[in-house]
C-alpha cells in the first residue's frame, strides 16, 4: 500500500494557467486588454483559444503525472524517509484521511442533517458564491 505524497511545487504549464487567469479578468462591463498596452484590445477568441490550448497541455501533464505515479511512489519508498528535500521541491510522506465505521445512530443523524440543509437551501439565498464561471470541456486531445 502506498501513502499519498505531496509535492510543494507548481509545474510551468500550471503556472501559465495561473498567469493567464491573472492576466485576463473577464467582466461583462470591461473590454479585454493586453498587458503590452492598457489601450490595445485582445481578440476574445484569441484568449479563448489560448485557454483551450493551456487546458489541453494541462490534461497532457495530468496524464503524464498519472502514468509516472506508481514509479514515483516506488522511488520515494526506496529512499526510506518521510521527507525528501530537493532543489526544486520538497516531497513529504503523509497519511491519507482516515475512514470510520459509524454507528447507525450517527449515520441516521448525518442523513437528517443533510436533508435539513437541502430544505434550508431551497428556502434561503446563499451568502456567497454563485459567480459566473466558464467551463472548458476539451473535445479533442492531441497525443
Amino acid at each position: 500500500m502506498f501513502l499519498p505524497l505531496t509535492i510543494k511545487m507548481i509545474a510551468p504549464k500550471v503556472a501559465s494557467l495561473i498567469y493567464l487567469k491573472q492576466l485576463v479578468k473577464l467582466n461583462s462591463n470591461s473590454p479585454i486588454l493586453s498587458t503590452a498596452s492598457s489601450t490595445s484590445l485582445i481578440d476574445p477568441l484569441d484568449v479563448i483559444h489560448r485557454m483551450i490550448d493551456l487546458r489541453a497541455q494541462l490534461a497532457e501533464l495530468e496524464q503524464q503525472v498519472h502514468t509516472l505515479q506508481p514509479a514515483f511512489y516506488a522511488a520515494c519508498l526506496a529512499l526510506n524517509t518521510d521527507k525528501i528535500e530537493l532543489e526544486q521541491a520538497i516531497v513529504s510522506r503523509r497519511l491519507s484521511p482516515g475512514k470510520w465505521d459509524y454507528s447507525d445512530d450517527i449515520v441516521e443523524q448525518e442523513v437528517l442533517l443533510s436533508r435539513l440543509k437541502k430544505q434550508f437551501q431551497h428556502t434561503h439565498e446563499p451568502i456567497s458564491g454563485r459567480e459566473v464561471i466558464w467551463a472548458v470541456r476539451l473535445l479533442l486531445l492531441t497525443a
